[in-house]
């Protein structure tokens, strides 16, 4: 510090600390400056804002207004939701509903409609729709569905009421609830948004359309035959149309037949238009195994078809059930075919089938006096072949017939005890079938035992039980196969016999034959050799025959080939091929085509049988001018 400004601070203190009042800025001459308070820090002077946007005066004022209109805003809201002036709410659309709590199925629904408009506004574009069950009717009209009403109730001002009746008939199962689903589609004033509100009617149908029944035993041994009746009778006042009728069979069912035959699988039938007092039976054979005291559910569902599929019953009229518990067979028998213990069993024309009948007593007690019976019936056993050992044939009803006279084993049967016996028969040839004309050849055996039981007290009941085995046969599918040249549907050309480095065109001939049952899927394939080509001339022009020329096949799509007798005309196609020999070929019969093959799905069986012819060679013999010299190409 500079001894100047140490001086001053010296005086300074001496005036501070001096007794008596300091008056060395109070008296201050006139021409002398004010003396200036120098401050310790340097701080920067901020300038007060009195001016622009962000003048708390301003600043101030826009606060206070934007609070009052927030408070005038909060207030008219409040005054409008208070008053309900200008609100549109779902609650205050009201849709009543008035109908029958119960109706028969078939009957017609008269469904009453009422929708008031209780809000404070008008309702614009209103529309009523009712969408109905599965299986709703028009009622004036019952062949068309009514799936969904929809009606325009146009504009509903503030109080008013619009009344709508809707008709229908529905259809169902008895006991069962229908829901008839009620919407009112409305806009509101002023905007282009679809609101709704929906309410449900439900109905009971206390009873079914169709009376449906199902009859069946209350027991039946296991392994042993039973029968099914159903019973179909309409209650409806109008006609019911399109009726399918489905049966559910539980485990350990095998089905055997039916009358009227299903018209899909082996459980559905279609039993058609239903009115009045029009009634419809079906009866149903199968063999139920299972264990003893195991109970066996089958169900019955009858109604309309799908619309999609005519297998399916899409709206259901009716539905019953029963029971069968099933009993432990007194007497286990078993029956079997070449090895075949299957119910339904797949043979061929021509075929010697050995047949096994084996017992065991499942009894406490003996078994006397055993009798086993065959009975053979359809028609393809071939009588002739019967062979029975030991055993009697009666052939004036095709029944064969074990005693104790037949075999000693039969006398008396211990507990636990067992026994065989075998026979022979043989199915009729694919020619005897043809020529009778015999359509879906088989053979059914009905295998009966009965027996006398003796227990503690002497009592003799007969114990008696049977099984049954179907045996099909398969058709017999017969591929010929020819080459001609003088005669055919087209006109053949170069030199016979044929020579080398000449072309030479035959005329290839195939033909399918079905001897019993109708095939499906039936096709013929053959490959060209090398030496040959395909011309392309087809007879008759439509049929399906094509060649691939990458692989030499010309393959015939027949598609259904239905079962005819021998003495009719087989299906035939006819193509023209050209033959080209070379000079190593001199003095050789040279294959046309080979490796001829036709196969199908058979109707009857479900089994694909088949047929084949190795080749056909220049050695066209079933030509009617056919000479020796033309079966070698000549040099």
């Amino acid at each position: 510090m500079a001894e100047h400004d140490k001086g001053l601070v010296e005086d300074l203190k001496q005036k501070l600390y001096k007794r008596g009042t300091f008056k060395a800025d109070i008296s201050r001459a006139q021409q002398s400056l004010p003396r200036t308070e120098v401050a310790p820090d340097w701080d920067k002077e901020e300038e007060p804002v009195t001016r622009g946007l962000l003048n708390p005066s301003f600043l101030k004022k826009f606060f206070l207004v934007a609070l009052l209109f927030f408070v005038l805003a909060v207030a008219a809201s409040a005054f409008i939701i208070w008053s309900g002036s200008n609100v549109v709410s779902a609650d205050n659309l009201e849709i009543t509903l008035k109908g029958p709590t119960s109706l028969k199925g078939g009957d017609e629904l008269g469904l009453s409609v009422a929708v008031a408009n209780n809000n404070a506004t008008s309702l614009e574009f209103v529309d009523l729709i009712v969408t109905f069950p599965p299986g709703t009717r028009e009622a004036d009209n019952l062949e068309k569905e009514l799936v969904r009403y929809r009606k325009n109730l146009g504009t509903l001002n503030k109080g008013d009421v619009a009344n709508e009746s809707v008709k229908a008939v529905l259809f169902g199962e008895a006991g069962k609830e229908q829901e008839v689903k009620v919407t009112v589609e409305y806009r509101t004033t002023g905007s282009n948004a679809i609101f709704e509100k929906n309410k449900t009617y439900t109905v009971l149908i206390s009873s079914s359309p169709l009376d449906l029944s199902l009859s069946l035993p209350d027991e039946v041994n296991a392994g042993n035959q039973v029968q099914l009746v159903i019973d179909v009778a309409s209650r409806a006042t109008s006609e019911l149309s399109d009726i399918l009728v489905n049966a559910s069979y539980p485990s350990g069912f095998r089905f055997k037949d039916a009358s009227p035959k299903p018209i899909f699988g082996n459980n559905v039938w279609r039993i058609g238009d239903m009115q009045g007092d029009i009634r419809r039976r079906i009866t149903i054979t199968g063999v139920l195994d299972g264990e003893d005291n195991e109970k066996k559910l089958f169900k019955v569902v009858a109604g309309r078809a799908k619309e999609t599929s005519d297998n399916e019953v899409g709206v259901p009229y009716g539905s019953t059930f029963a029971t069968v518990v099933m009993r432990r067979s007194f007497v286990d028998l078993a029956a079997s075919f070449s090895g075949q213990a299957a119910s339904e069993i797949i043979s061929a024309p021509s075929q010697t089938l050995r047949g096994s009948i084996a017992w065991t007593n499942n009894l406490g007690d003996k078994l006397i006096n055993g009798t086993v019976s065959v009975r053979l019936s359809g028609n393809a056993l071939d009588q002739s072949s019967v062979s029975v050992g030991s055993g009697s044939y009666r052939s004036l009803d095709n029944t064969i017939t074990w005693k104790e006279q037949h075999d000693q084993s039969l006398a008396l049967i211990e507990p636990g005890s067992s026994g065989q016996i075998s026979f022979d028969i043989s199915t009729l040839s694919s020619d005897k079938l043809g020529a009778s004309g015999i359509r879906n050849p088989f053979i059914q055996a009905d295998v009966t035992f009965e027996a006398t039981r003796v227990t503690e007290d002497g009592s003799g009941d007969i114990v008696r039980t049977s099984v049954s085995r179907l045996i099909r046969l398969n058709s017999a599918l017969d591929l010929g196969a020819k080459a001609v040249y003088t005669v055919g549907p087209f006109a053949n050309s170069g030199p016979m016999p044929p020579k080398v480095n000449v072309e030479t065109t035959y005329t290839l001939v195939w033909s399918v034959l079905s001897a019993s049952n109708d095939l499906n899927g039936v096709t013929v394939r053959g490959l060209l050799p090398s030496h040959t080509r395909f011309l392309g001339n087809v007879s008759p022009s439509g049929a399906d025959l094509r060649f691939e020329a990458t692989t030499g096949i010309v393959s015939w799509n027949v598609g259904r080939l239905e079962a005819s007798p021998s003495s009719v005309s087989p299906r035939e196609v006819a193509f023209q091929i050209a033959l080209l020999p070379s000079l190593p070929q001199a003095d050789q019969t040279l294959p046309l085509m080979t490796n001829m093959n036709a196969s199908g799905r058979d109707l009857f069986t479900g089994e694909t049988i088949s047929d084949s012819v190795p080749l056909i060679d220049t050695r066209i013999s079933e030509d009617p001018n056919f000479q020796e010299s033309w079966s070698k190409i000549a040099n």
